[in-house]
């Protein structure tokens, strides 16, 4: 019986380094990018693979304190561990960019440890400074940076990129943005056809293997998608932490809800804005990653705040949970206002704060999900009712 197409997505998915050691027994180069900031084009362009780096909530931290700190968030301390023992050595190089002051530290720890122990299997490094803040300043510091990446793409890849290379590596990303976006419609407004664990798990296996065979199985899982039955269930938005596991979502769809939409980095937010095809594909590249929305350690809280309300409104949420791990402050910075100007919306709002990396399923937590849920659809059956 043949593997249908989301299976497939989901096997990409869950054995998140398949596709990369495929790539290279054929040969390829393989380039892991840590943060949402590094433009994945270029690294196509020279036909070299882009993968993102993530961590695993199963692994053992044990050992991590001599490395790393506690006051970097779980995640992040998973991150650098799996780098370091040697998940990622099979890896030609590694991007890491300045998408939050902790991968900054991060990307400083790893050049010190390749000097100072240099037999633990740490990839070559590179890191790709870019700016957010809205200045003509930062857009022109961004292309400069974007010209040294590609130059030191060009030198790993043993030859030139050409304005051909880059425009077939911006239509492969677009087609893929693209069929990522219409995934989205699929989610949002009013009768959902896909849960959120089927949209994470299209959205991030997107990350982890060459983008047209991608592109392929998501179109195939789109035209299955269309032909389902709306999903019932009240209609959750995701904030807070990047969550780069389905464990969460899958707690949550469990209480009676499905998750429309969410603002981290392995979720919509890594398909957002287009690039623009009538400019100079050096300057379309860099602006698509600089102007998209903010992400959470990347704006101001104003402007966090501004983006979050937009993005609930559009998927039609119900309600919004943030999602929150220890030591994960930049996201806590921007809740108390994200609630506020939420709930003077009429959009209810639930803050699961201080959680672990590895999600803990406990009597708690379950009552106070389900509790939401059923307050949530509670008011908007009131409110049909009153219509």
């Amino acid at each position: 019986m043949p593997v249908s197409a989301f299976a497939q997505l989901a096997q990409a998915y869950g054995d998140r380094d398949a596709a990369a050691l495929e790539w290279k027994a054929q040969g390829g180069q393989v380039g892991g990018c840590l943060g949402s900031d590094v433009p994945e084009e270029l690294l196509l362009a020279a036909g070299i693979l882009p993968i993102r780096i993530c961590g695993d909530p199963e692994a053992d931290l044990a050992d991590a304190d001599r490395y790393i700190e506690r006051a970097f968030d779980p995640r992040v301390r998973s991150i650098f561990m799996r780098i370091v023992e040697g998940s990622y050595s099979y890896l030609d190089y590694l991007i890491i960019s300045s998408s939050s002051d902790a991968l900054v530290r991060v990307f400083y720890y790893l050049r010190e440890l390749r000097r100072s122990e240099p037999e633990l299997p740490i990839p070559d490094l590179y890191f790709f400074d870019f700016l957010h803040t809205r200045y003509r300043t930062s857009a022109l510091y961004n292309r400069e940076r974007a010209r040294d990446l590609k130059k030191t793409v060009e030198a790993w890849a043993g030859r030139s990129i050409t304005q051909t290379n880059l425009e077939e590596a911006i239509t492969t990303c677009e087609a893929n943005r693209k069929l990522l976006r219409k995934l989205q419609e699929f989610r949002e407004p009013g009768s959902p056809r896909v849960s959120g664990v089927q949209a994470l798990i299209a959205i991030g296996s997107s990350m982890l293997m060459p983008r047209g065979e991608h592109s392929r199985l998501l179109n195939s899982f789109l035209e299955e998608a269309e032909r389902g039955e709306p999903l019932s269930g009240v209609r959750l938005f995701l904030t807070g932490s990047v969550l780069d596991h389905p464990q969460f979502y899958e707690f949550v769809e469990s209480c009676g809800a499905v998750v429309v939409g969410e603002d981290h980095d392995w979720g919509a937010r890594h398909f957002a804005g287009e690039i623009d095809r009538n400019v100079d594909p050096m300057d379309g590249i860099v602006d698509r990653y600089y102007l998209r929305e903010p992400g959470t350690h990347q704006a101001t809280v104003s402007e966090r705040v501004s983006a979050l309300l937009g993005q609930v409104k559009d998927s039609g949420a119900q309600g919004v949970i943030a999602f929150i791990y220890e030591a994960d402050d930049a996201p806590s910075w921007d809740f108390p206002d994200q609630r506020e100007a939420l709930e003077a919306s009429g959009i209810p709002v639930l803050l699961l704060d201080h959680q672990p990396y590895r999600m803990e399923e406990t009597a708690e937590m379950r009552q106070r999900v389900e509790e939401f849920v059923g307050s949530v659809r509670s008011t908007h059956r009131q409110e049909a009712s009153v219509d």
